[in-house]
């Protein structure tokens, strides 16, 4: 009987401790929530903070809940590990922004997790605050356009300036940009500073912005949208650690201008519609520039109210007996933090062909005036430079041994016999020397066209020296080294090239009679003036053209068909 009783005592506190233990791990796993905040504003936030000090509980849960009557913002997981009188403690908190729909009192229903679920709450939701009659906006947005009115031009700067007047903190704060249809807009500079209006200090954030019409007609700003969070303190109150600020939402007054074309009565060549356009120059002169040797002249374009890009290159008058290349025009926009300062410069490569007085012209270029609302001409200065004789043509015709092996002239003759006597002596030497030139020419040019002879097969196909001369010439060609295929086919005009095309490579293009080959080769002949990375000249036409040319140009044919030159090879 003892033993029964003992036995149904220590049943029972088996039973009590292992309720007990059931009871802790149902504390342990409980989820509580709580607010920041018992009461808001309509477009202020609040914070949600549902705690477990079970680190083994999850707080992933269904929180659609939320939606009917909040916009969750933001959610965030916080675990806090402690230790107190030896013993350690922890809590999970899962932190969640909300942000109210509507006024009233709002419930925030229990929120199920696995094996436990957190206890409601209700918030309540004040109306936003309506401003008095005459009271001042906490924010808004300003709109305004130089020149304040037109007549505006297409492609002429329109400089949009917007403001926006807030007179607390404001956190978040997002605007959308200008976006006008059928114009481009650029970004100028963006400026803090404080102001008065109606009697009522605001900070202000000023942007201004370029925006070139691209269509004549109507031309529409939209609105631009502000939203953010104000911050406004209670002046009882120093200091409100808690305090969020309520969203706002804000646009301004939609602008429409009307877009004058190009008007009749311009007759530059380009329209150029700018505040102020000016032309300077700089030039790589030369105390002795000879025939044959270039000058650079580079033209600056300089605009107020135009980009870059907009910029066009300059007309040349005729220029005889001078050549002419271009080089890639290089350009950049800036600005003064209100308008566009497009900046552009053209370079030219000038090689005159005949001694004598050298005349760069001017250059005068028209623009249409925006402030003045009349076409103005911008001009360039001429400059002359003085062009020597070729150094190349100077030493054939007076070669300095000649000069030195002239005899003095003997003592008493007088100076007009000695001025005959020279001259006579001087076209003496000077045919011996090119009668010795020309029997020097004679010579290598029989020995080089019996080696060429010598060399080509029985067939009358291409010599193995030309074949691979060929072959550079269209390896140059498809990859763009103007500079291979210039020393290649220079190379091969002069070794085997007809008799008669033999010589320079502008000669040869001249002689050729292919236009298609002449004109690739004047674009070849072009790029050697121009400072081009490899691959920019593009070398496919001259290899067609030089191709189709090699192969009508009067070769000997064979009835061989069992094979190809190597020209036609890729």
């Amino acid at each position: 009987m003892v033993f029964s009783q003992e036995r149904k005592q220590f049943g029972n506190l088996f039973l009590a401790a292992i309720l007990l233990l059931v009871l802790s791990r149902a504390e342990a796993a409980a989820v509580t929530a709580k607010l920041d905040r018992s009461s808001v504003v309509v477009g202020e936030t609040v914070t949600l903070v549902l705690e477990t000090s079970d680190t083994n509980q999850s707080l992933d849960a269904d929180f659609s809940v939320l939606q009917a009557d909040f916009d969750v913002l933001n959610r965030r997981s916080e675990t806090q590990m402690s230790f107190v009188n030896g013993t350690q403690t922890a809590s999970v908190r899962l932190v969640i922004t909300l942000e109210p729909k509507r006024e009233g009192d709002l419930l925030i229903p229990a929120i199920k997790f696995p094996g436990a679920s957190s206890n409601p709450l209700t918030l309540r939701v004040a109306a936003a605050p309506v401003l008095a009659p005459g009271a001042a906006e906490p924010v808004f947005i300003e709109v305004t356009v130089q020149p304040e009115e037109g007549p505006y031009y297409v492609l002429s700067q329109i400089s949009l300036m917007v403001r926006i007047f807030y007179q607390a903190n404001l956190t978040e704060a997002a605007i959308n940009p200008p976006a006008p249809a059928q114009a481009s807009v650029r970004l100028l500079d963006e400026v803090p500073y404080q102001s008065d209006r109606n009697g009522e200090r605001y900070r202000v954030l000023e942007r201004r912005y370029a925006i070139f019409p691209e269509r004549s007609g109507p031309l529409t700003i939209p609105a631009m949208q502000l939203s953010g969070r104000l911050i406004e303190r209670p002046s009882d109150r120093l200091w409100q650690p808690t305090v969020r600020g309520r969203r706002v939402q804000v646009e301004s007054e939609p602008l429409t201008l009307e877009i004058s074309p190009r008007p009749a009565s311009f007759t530059g060549d380009f329209w150029l519609p700018a505040r102020r356009v000016t032309l300077s120059q700089q030039i790589s002169d030369s105390d002795k520039l000879h025939v044959g040797e270039p000058i650079t002249r580079t033209v600056i374009v300089d605009a107020e109210g135009l980009e870059e890009n907009m910029l066009e290159e300059p007309v040349w008058p005729d220029l005889p007996a001078t050549r002419i290349y271009p080089d890639q025009p290089q350009g950049i926009s800036r600005d003064n933090g209100e308008w566009v300062l497009g900046h552009k410069e053209f370079r030219y490569a000038i090689v005159p062909e005949q001694p004598g007085e050298l005349d760069l012209p001017e250059i005068r270029l028209d623009w249409w005036d925006t402030v003045t609302q009349q076409q103005r001409t911008a001009v360039l200065p001429g400059h002359r430079v003085n062009v020597l004789p070729s150094e190349l043509s100077t030493a054939a015709g007076m070669p300095p041994s000649t000069v030195a092996a002239m005899p003095a002239v003997p003592a008493g003759v007088s100076a007009e016999s000695a001025a005959l006597s020279a001259n006579a002596i001087l076209w003496k030497t000077s045919t011996a020397a090119f009668a010795v030139l020309w029997l020097l020419t004679l010579f290598f040019y029989f020995r080089r066209a019996a080696a060429s002879a010598a060399a080509a097969d029985s067939n009358g196909f291409t010599s193995a020296g030309e074949k691979e001369l060929l072959i550079h010439i269209q390896q140059a060609c498809q990859k763009g080294d103007a500079s291979s295929a210039r020393k290649v086919l220079a190379h091969w005009i002069r070794n085997y090239a007809p008799h008669d095309l033999r010589g320079s490579m502008r000669d040869f293009g001249a002689a050729c009679g292919d236009t298609a080959l002449q004109i690739a080769i004047t674009d070849l002949d072009v790029s050697g003036f121009a400072d081009q990375e490899a691959g920019l000249w593009k070398g496919e036409s001259l290899w067609l053209a030089f191709k189709r040319w090699h192969s009508s140009a009067g070769r000997p044919k064979t009835t061989d068909v069992g094979g190809k030159p190597d020209l036609y090879t890729r």
